[in-house]
């Protein structure tokens, strides 16, 4: 079996204990590690595909943890080691579909100054299917937006997929620098991954709503998405009020998941868990319905538990998909 690549940071990750709320006095707080791009792969990993993440980690503790941590899901590291420091971030969950809040420490990571060479790329690409990488990278530094580039114009030379989330982030670059990266990259993807709200906000277009039709917005989108380039395969996670879904374009045809209204415990990492779970459907030569059903209820379980990674099984995921309830996925 090829290999899936992700290039991309894995930082640390704080959050309250509570869970609601990050105070000025000293309370505990919970750690984990989290990534976008190792958060897909790690998906991938608990179920046995060789996934591999191009990533940059201290030499010290917690550059040691954070690798353990990704090869516990199943990860190998393909890294750069060296004296600089892990980033780190601070979220307070958002709940009931309101945004997450979180705040980054990342400036100067290792990951932010580790530069790609041939030899790099060259290895990392041997035996290599798809790349997954997310509009989360770009930002942090010149070298990292020059990485992408590198990486992935080389593997089109090697009929290598793109996987491609463009997971804007207002804190960590403008969106007139996010629409002129995106315009540059999106010719290159193969499988792109987004929302309504993100990609028309950073390409400037205004969304079209109708309250009684949940999927409405998103096929709306998908106009604007092609009018901006002709991608072979959108991927698309679907949020209105309380409710969740999902639905793939392919082949000139929209599949659209059930819609699923539940109680969110943590939403970080779960858009990352749909599109873990789209490439395993992908994969496995699935056909788009299945692909799409398990994928979005891959991506409404995520919101049940604590942390970036997704550790339910495809057993638990399908009785969540069929009762839509997280008992059921439990076993109770």
């Amino acid at each position: 079996m090829d290999k899936i690549v992700g290039y991309g940071e894995l930082i640390l990750r704080l959050s309250p204990e509570n869970g609601h709320y990050l105070s000025t006095f000293s309370e505990k707080l919970l750690s984990t590690f989290g990534g976008s791009e190792a958060n897909s792969l790690s998906f991938l990993g608990r179920r046995g595909y060789d996934c591999e993440l191009l990533s940059s980690f201290p030499n010290n503790e917690v550059g040691n943890k954070a690798i353990s941590f990704l090869n516990s899901h199943g990860v190998k590291v393909n890294g750069n080691i060296d004296h600089n420091r892990l980033g780190k971030y601070f979220v307070v969950p958002g709940t009931k579909n309101k945004p997450s809040k979180i705040i980054y420490d990342r400036k100067n990571s290792s990951f932010t100054k580790f530069k790609l060479n041939d030899k790099v790329i060259d290895k990392t690409l041997k035996d290599c299917s798809y790349i997954i990488i997310s509009g989360i990278t770009p930002p942090l530094s010149n070298i990292c937006f020059d990485n992408i580039f590198n990486l992935i114009e080389k593997a089109k030379n090697s009929d290598i997929k793109i996987v491609y989330d463009i997971n804007y982030r207002k804190d960590l670059w403008s969106k007139n620098d996010c629409k002129n990266f995106n315009l540059k990259i999106l010719k290159y993807i193969d499988i792109l991954f987004t929302n309504s709200n993100t990609f028309n906000y950073v390409f400037d277009f205004k969304s079209k709503l109708k309250s009684n039709e949940f999927y409405y917005e998103s096929e709306d989108t998908l106009k604007n998405i092609l009018s901006v380039n002709i991608i072979p395969t959108i991927c698309m996670t679907v949020r209105n009020k309380d409710q969740i879904g999902g639905l793939i374009f392919q082949n000139n045809k929209i599949y659209k998941s059930n819609i699923y209204d539940f109680d969110h415990v943590d939403r970080v990492g779960a858009g990352d868990s749909f599109t873990g779970a789209a490439l395993h459907g992908f994969l496995k030569d699935w056909s788009n319905d299945k692909i799409v059903s398990f994928a979005t209820a891959a991506f409404a379980i995520s919101h049940t538990k604590f942390g970036d990674v997704n550790c339910f099984n495809d057993k638990e995921i399908e009785a969540f998909r069929i009762n839509k309830s997280i008992k059921y996925a439990q076993g109770k």
